[in-house]
């Protein structure tokens, strides 16, 4: 994902996403130059949630978008007079967007309020961790919780850096029908009784749990494998 074409397309400046996001506009100059080495999670949150993207996006700019190939392949398949009204419904949609986005730059804070959320302890970003289904304990939080988050867990390992660090909390959704499951996305998967936090990647030959860390090798799914995704993570 070219950051830079991104934010013209939606028609923001420098400065619009600079204040969105909390930083100077050489910094996001910077960052659409590829320079994002030391920028933080919640930096890379903010940054996707101002550009109307996945923050793999911005880590993995040359990852293959799914949900977008599917777009196309169906777009592709219209007539002429359709392909132009889909062209207009999305312009207008993308109107919508831009006018929000520029309505809400300022940067999120936490508030004094408290919410108890439920918490099922941690998952491996490294070498796999038994994750216990009785688990049903409650953490307290100091600003609200996603709105499509079931549960949270805590990460252990620095597989999955820069996007989770060791220790940090994650939120996730419950998966309840497998094929809403897609390529490219962050999830919790339960390998031969092991719980990961993985980018999960599937192929025609089955799938591969990927870590960002390079440093980590893929883990790849078989047949022979006892494998399902519990849940996508919240970003």
């Amino acid at each position: 994902m070219d950051l830079h074409s991104r934010r013209k397309e939606l028609g923001l400046t420098l400065e619009d996403v600079g204040k969105a996001v909390g930083v100077g506009k050489s910094t996001v100059r910077k960052w659409e130059t590829g320079y994002i080495s030391n920028m933080g999670r919640d930096k890379i949150v903010a940054l996707a949630k101002v550009l109307r993207i996945s923050p793999l996006d911005i880590l993995d700019p040359d990852r293959d978008n799914t949900p977008d190939n599917e777009i196309l392949a169906v777009y592709s398949k219209l007539s002429e007079h359709k392909k132009d009204k889909v062209i207009d419904y999305a312009r207008k949609q993308l109107d919508k967007e831009t006018s929000r986005i520029k309505k809400l730059p300022t940067p999120f804070t936490k508030s004094n309020q408290t919410y108890e959320f439920p918490f099922k302890g941690a998952v491996s970003a490294g070498t796999g961790e038994w994750m216990d289904d009785e688990i049903n304990e409650t953490i307290m939080l100091n600003h609200e919780p996603p709105a499509h988050a079931d549960f949270a867990l805590k990460v252990n390992g620095d597989s999955m850096q820069p996007l989770f660090e060791n220790g940090q909390l994650i939120f996730v959704d419950v998966v309840e029908d497998p094929a809403k499951v897609y390529s490219n996305q962050i999830v919790i998967a339960d390998l031969n009784g092991e719980a990961f936090v993985k980018k999960i990647v599937f192929e025609q030959s089955g799938c591969r749990l990927v870590s960002l860390n390079k440093k980590y090798e893929d883990k790849m799914v078989t047949e022979n494998d006892a494998f399902y995704v519990r849940g996508i993570v919240v970003l």
